[in-house]
Parts: structure tokens; sequence; C-alpha cells
């Protein structure tokens, strides 16, 4: 892994990953920079992103907030699991099934 910072020199800013739902692109995800554990990224939407954005904004919401319960973050969870997402790399390393990621509009974030 690559150490916390900004991406620099390009040797790290070409890594990216396609965000899937079984054979379906859902995104893009495009490394900006890396605070461990966190992978920090760009992200891009395909028209197929839309009916997944609602369970994972709720996630995103619910863990990030101080007001959430276990119960709430446990539910939310389960339901971005069920979405059964991989994150499969563009340079054709091996594919990454499990891992969290948060989506904020055009920001996303992950760790596995």
């Amino acid at each position: 892994m690559y150490g916390a910072g900004s991406v620099e020199g390009g040797a790290v800013s070409d890594r990216s990953w396609r965000l899937m739902q079984g054979d379906t692109q859902v995104g893009t995800l495009v490394l900006d920079h890396i605070d461990q554990p966190w992978f920090h990224c760009r992200f891009t939407a395909t028209p197929d992103w839309e009916p997944l954005r609602p369970v994972v904004e709720t996630w995103t919401r619910v863990v990030e907030s101080d007001d959430s319960d276990e119960l709430q973050i446990t539910q939310a969870l389960e339901a971005v699991d069920a979405l059964h997402l991989t994150l499969l790399p563009v340079s054709g390393s091996e594919e990454i099934d499990d891992f969290l990621i948060h989506v904020d509009g055009d920001a996303a974030r992950f760790r596995y």
C-alpha cells in the first residue's frame, strides 16, 4: 500500500477502479490521495448508479453521523452489502469484494 499524503509524480495517479454490481459498471473511482487506511477518490457515476445511490448515501450519512445508533449502522451496512458491489482495478489487478465505501456526490473513499 501507499503512504499517506497527496498523489505525486503520476505513479499513483493512474490508479483507478470500476465500481461494479455484477457485470454492470455503476461508477469509476480515480485515486486522489491516500490517508491510511482510506483511498480518497474522485467518483464518476454511470446512469446505473442512480438506483444504488440512496442506499450508499444513507450508509455514508449514518456511519459519519454522531447521532446514529448501532442498529441504524448495522441496517445501513446490510443494505450496502446486499448490493454486492465490487471494485475492479483498471490495471487488471485482482477484484476487491470486501471493502467499505463512502460516496458523497463526486467524492468517494474506500478501504479494504
